[in-house]
């Protein structure tokens, strides 16, 4: 099916379908550093990029709104050009954008992020557009958090997975193969540094630390030369077909 793309359309175009569209997507992401491996748009990249494959999925059941390119990164303001909001600008943000759909008839959102920084803040907002608006709002990841039962030994990737490492860049060179740089670095990790598991010593509520001297020198983890398009692609099918079944039994529960 093809996918039904809010930037994509002229507003009579939105009218007539209008009626069919049963969920609002609306993708979010960052302006952060990603180490040597991809650019500062690569969660924003990767969350429209992944949102318009969910939305060939759902036709025009699904609208795909444009993404939105900026979000928490106060961990990652070490390195020029990471740009971060405040958290209550971003709940105020994205509230307004959910609110001013639903007044269009649209009652129905998903979030999909392409930044972990975002996922205090985006509860935050899902609680208000429920409690204070009635709109019936979710968000999911888009990565590692739901293709990382694919991932195996055979493959000998790194044990520090996730932020511009190979697990992101082999998402990346599929959904948005522009913000991957063809030499990349391994990631200069501080040692002692775990980002998963119950030894993690940012495990929980670790948002604002600077990545720079507790996670990795060069903003990197893991060791993105290992991505491939081929564990990209066969992961990322995983990730969709989650976030499918999410969306069709939001869908469907009404």
């Amino acid at each position: 099916m093809k996918a039904l793309i809010l930037e994509e359309l002229i507003w009579p175009e939105l009218k007539q379908v209008l009626p069919e569209i049963e969920l609002a997507v609306v993708p979010v992401g960052a302006c952060e550093q990603h180490g040597p491996n991809t650019t500062f748009n690569t969660d924003t990249a990767r969350a429209y990029g992944f949102s318009k494959m969910i939305g060939e999925r759902f036709g025009s059941q699904v609208l795909i709104c444009p993404p939105v390119p900026y979000g928490i990164s106060v961990h990652h303001m070490a390195f020029p050009g990471t740009v971060t909001l405040r958290c209550e600008t971003y709940i105020n943000l994205l509230t307004d954008i959910a609110v001013a759909l639903s007044k269009h008839g649209i009652r129905r959102i998903v979030f999909l992020n392409g930044h972990g920084g975002n996922s205090g803040s985006l509860s935050a907002v899902i609680n208000t557009l429920k409690y204070e608006h009635g709109i019936d709002a979710y968000y999911s990841g888009i990565g590692l958090n739901l293709f990382e039962e694919g991932i195996t030994p055979e493959m000998g990737w790194s044990e520090n997975l996730g932020h511009a490492s190979e697990s992101e860049t082999a998402q990346a060179m599929v959904l948005c193969p522009e913000v991957v740089r063809a030499e990349r670095k391994k990631g200069e990790v501080v040692e002692g540094f775990i980002i998963r598991g119950k030894e993690a010593p940012f495990r929980y509520g670790g948002c604002a630390w600077n990545w720079k001297e507790d996670a990795s020198a060069n903003g990197a983890l893991g060791d993105a030369r290992l991505a491939n398009v081929e564990d990209g692609v066969r992961l990322n099918q995983i990730a969709l077909e989650k976030v499918e079944h999410m969306i069709r039994h939001i869908i469907e529960k009404r």
